[in-house]
């Protein structure tokens, strides 16, 4: 992987992409989480969930080694306030102490999806096409005026557009940091002045997006890090 250059400057958006095919070995990557982290992969009971789990968070302690300059098992995350009600366990994560840029991750399926700026981003990622029941079990939860814009559209088209749509919204949830747990109540993230939505070119299989405040990005850089190099990630 080459390391980044430098940290995302203002109006930079940095995408990241780590592909978990079946079969992916964690290797030596679990050395390099934290005892909360090794926990909840402890708890994860299918195998193939848990080396995906493993290598996802090895990889966002990678690429933020990288831009911080220190070693994976160095970095540290805390989450910020709530925005709903204040408080500091289920905020959005971030570096601790403002160390180091704003970031957001996801993950579906065999991929998963970093994203890196210098102002508060979410990103989104899901596999096409749609989960089963997908669209019944959450498509209460769209705000009318998303609700409206789709049943406008014809039958054949709502399945993709809801799916766009979705991860649209989970990315803005994600970058104001209630995330779904706190209700999808209020203005659609397309209308949210402070903020700015992006449909991401995904792998085949895949839509993404991302939500970034305070303005467009004007640049977006997009590279892949290979499962290889997370896998040989060591504590350092």
């Amino acid at each position: 992987m080459t390391p980044p250059r430098s940290r995302p400057r203002p109006g930079e958006l940095h995408v990241w992409w780590l592909p978990v095919p079946p079969g992916a070995s964690p290797g030596q990557a679990g050395s390099v989480l934290d005892a909360a982290e090794s926990a909840r992969a402890g708890r994860l009971r299918e195998p193939e969930s848990r080396n995906r789990f493993v290598l996802a968070h090895a990889g966002l302690r990678l690429l933020c080694a990288r831009y911080l300059g220190t070693g994976p098992g160095e970095v540290a995350f805390e989450r910020a306030p709530c925005p709903r009600c204040g408080a500091t366990g289920h905020g959005r994560p971030r570096l601790r102490g403002g160390a180091g840029p704003e970031f957001s991750m996801t993950h579906s399926g065999t991929a998963v999806l970093y994203a890196f700026a210098a102002a508060p981003v979410g990103v989104d990622l899901e596999a096409t096409p749609a989960r089963p029941g997908l669209e019944r079990t959450v498509g209460g939860w769209l705000h009318p005026g998303e609700r409206r814009v789709l049943d406008a559209l014809p039958e054949a088209e709502r399945p993709g557009a809801f799916l766009r749509t979705w991860v649209r919204k989970e990315a803005y949830l994600k970058g104001v940091g209630t995330g779904i747990a706190h209700g999808v109540d209020g203005r659609p993230g397309s209308d949210d002045p402070a903020w700015t939505l992006l449909d991401l070119d995904a792998p085949g299989g895949f839509l993404a997006a991302a939500a970034v405040r305070d303005g467009a990005p004007g640049r977006l850089l997009s590279s892949t890090l290979p499962v290889s190099v997370v896998a040989t990630t060591t504590r350092r």
